[in-house]
């Protein structure tokens, strides 16, 4: 464990205990940095639910190890629906998860790399004293040099420090429900290891809807570009109500339901005065996909790794610029690409379908970036 000078006082403070923010405090103590992971709920299996579909790429499952027995289910295939009938098939191996479990593993290993966790400890205000920031939290008051911004689209902390949010047109509502039912019957509409995305200008004009199935639960979303969206419930149910999805949630029963925002579009600050936006809080999300977890545990990463780097040079006035040239070399650049990309993927169900053709032997960079749409 690191040592502590002060209870209350840490080189750095992550807020936020999701994928970047575990991540970020995991790579802070391994280097010898004293760090406190602030979250505002409880994190547990069980608990600290999230809406979010949960798959991750084999690669990432892997990566960290993820033990077999918490993935909710194995993936070898991706169908993509049109709503007139069209439908396309990309293989591929993957997970789906439930987040409250995957969040809590990665939570695990910063604690067990050092990290201090203040859990159900919501962030009040933060407020810069010249070369340290005090965080007022629920309980207790907290100082750092450092802080890690991993609280979401909607994050307190960089509220609170007056950055600009996000442009409606870069924002998706999401809205989620996790209908239990049968492992049998799951299997056998849906498939034992396929998850559905399903695509329509009358249906969704920016965004899509999918069903993610896991052990014994099919996750149903929807989401559509927050300020095209007339009335939400209304356009959510005519997802619901396609007989595909009918006869997939037939005699299920609703557990959970819950709206949730997502950016797909940077963030116009990263960093500001030793201040690091990592995840969604960031908005460094793929804009076509909606993927997520992987850039966030990346960007909690060269977060660190950036601090790193300037302290070892004395040139602290050159951490917004390590990130960034991190976070660019490895997917950034192809994220602002993406953005722009997906302006006209969804212009007409025309080029829809064209994506949709090409992204079943083509990833979705590389459709962008050799830009296939206009072959």
């Amino acid at each position: 464990m690191n040592e502590v000078k002060n209870m209350n006082e840490f080189d750095i403070i992550v807020v936020g205990a999701g994928p970047g923010g575990s991540i970020a405090a995991k790579v802070a103590a391994e280097n010898g940095y004293t760090t406190c992971i602030l979250e505002k709920e409880t994190v547990s299996e069980n608990g600290r639910y999230k809406a979010c579909g949960g798959a991750l790429a084999w690669e990432l499952v892997e990566e960290i190890d993820y033990p077999e027995n918490k993935i909710g289910r194995i993936i070898e295939s991706l169908e993509l629906h049109h709503v007139d009938g069209s439908n396309y098939s990309k293989k591929g191996k993957g997970a789906v998860v439930w987040r409250s479990t995957f969040d809590k593993f990665l939570m695990d290993m910063a604690i067990e790399s050092g990290a201090h966790l203040e859990e159900k400890n919501a962030l009040i205000n933060i407020t810069n004293n010249h070369d340290m920031y005090k965080i007022e939290a629920q309980e207790g008051s907290f100082q750092a040099k450092y802080v890690i911004a991993a609280d979401g689209v909607s994050s307190e902390t960089l509220k609170k420090l007056q950055w600009p949010y996000f442009q409606s047109e870069d924002l998706i509502l999401t809205i989620t429900k996790e209908m239990s039912t049968s492992k049998t019957h799951i299997d056998n509409t849906l498939g034992n290891d396929t998850v559905h995305l399903f695509f329509g200008k009358n249906l969704i004009p920016v965004g899509y809807a999918w069903l993610f199935p896991k052990e014994k639960t099919i996750t149903v979303g929807w989401g559509n570009q927050i300020n095209l969206i007339t009335n939400s419930r209304k356009e959510f149910d005519q997802f619901v109500n396609l007989e595909y999805v009918q006869n997939a949630l037939v005699n299920s029963e609703l557990s959970i339901f819950k709206p949730h925002l997502i950016p797909v579009g940077l963030r116009s600050i990263l960093y500001n005065e030793r201040v690091f936006a990592v995840g969604d809080a960031g908005g460094i999300v793929d804009p076509i996909s909606g993927k997520g977890i992987p850039y966030a545990m990346m960007s909690g990463k060269f977060a660190i790794e950036a601090i790193m780097k300037g302290e070892k040079r004395d040139k602290l006035d050159k951490l917004g610029s390590y990130y960034e040239q991190a976070l660019d070399r490895n997917f950034l650049r192809i994220l602002k690409a993406k953005r722009v990309a997906r302006d006209t993927i969804f212009q007409t169900d025309e080029n829809l379908k064209k994506f949709l053709s090409l992204w079943e032997n083509y990833r979705s960079s590389e459709i962008v970036m050799k830009k296939l749409m206009d072959k």
